[in-house]
């Protein structure tokens, strides 16, 4: 039992691997009471921040971030048993970065492109597999999404590399394949065009409900391909030019 509906809501999904409908009196009053649900939720599962996915609120109201918790944490090479109720899973290759330090919040004192890149042990390329607890998750508001670890369901991680100053992250390419197929083969892809923008916005707005952001912890960037919908049991492999490979298989 947790303190919020939406919390206790999140939590039978998580536990039952099922997903539930979103009702509007699940809505969270505002973004901050999002974030306590993530951390409510997290608690009632005794699971850890692994990482975070970051990004940008589409109000303009600056950076957001959810958690990757430890128990949707997979390496590369694995199995990854889908939940039996669990539907429009979606598979995003995307560009990881490892801390290597911490980095608290500086109020007055905003970290730059530079503090980032000094705070970071490695980068590495990860698959997210984004899933909903909601059924209906077009019907779900942004902070209610937010609350639901942005619809993170899993996250595939792999070996990185430390030498990574000469590359422009703008301009990786980025291989996606489906039992494979390919579904993706192209430079750069990322929404922002830097993979960073969003880390560093993160990085100088950071939320304490859940904690911040601590050396060992990994922050992926956001997808580098469309979105691709995963119909059922299926190889998958993903890879940036320069820095590495992943893959998993996916079983029902």
């Amino acid at each position: 039992m947790t303190f919020l509906p939406l919390a206790d809501t999140l939590l039978a999904a998580h536990r039952s691997a099922t997903q539930t409908r979103y009702e509007a009196a699940f809505a969270p009053a505002g973004v901050a009471e999002a974030y306590r649900v993530q951390a409510e939720v997290a608690q009632a599962l005794s699971a850890q921040a692994s990482g975070w996915k970051v990004g940008f609120r589409p109000d303009g109201r600056g950076a957001f971030a959810a958690p990757i918790l430890s128990t949707g944490v997979v390496s590369s090479g694995a199995r990854w048993r889908l939940g039996p109720g669990i539907g429009g899973v979606k598979i995003e290759a995307e560009l990881a970065v490892r801390l290597g330090r911490d980095l608290p919040l500086h109020p007055g004192k905003p970290y730059t492109r530079e503090d980032l890149l000094a705070a970071i042990d490695e980068i590495f390329v990860g698959i997210e597999l984004v899933a909903s607890r909601f059924s209906n998750v077009d019907d779900v508001p942004f902070d209610a999404r937010v609350a639901d670890n942005f619809n993170n369901g899993a996250y595939v991680t792999s070996g990185g590399i430390k030498n990574f100053a000469g590359l422009d992250l703008s301009q990786i390419r980025c291989r996606l394949l489906v039992d494979g197929v390919v579904k993706n083969d192209r430079l750069g892809g990322h929404g922002d065009g830097d993979p960073l923008i969003p880390v560093v916005a993160w990085a100088n707005v950071q939320a304490v409900a859940f904690g911040g952001l601590r050396a060992g912890q990994f922050i992926t960037t956001g997808t580098l391909n469309d979105p691709v919908p995963l119909n059922g049991p299926a190889k998958l492999e993903a890879s940036l030019e320069g820095i590495g490979a992943v893959n998993v298989e996916i079983v029902v």
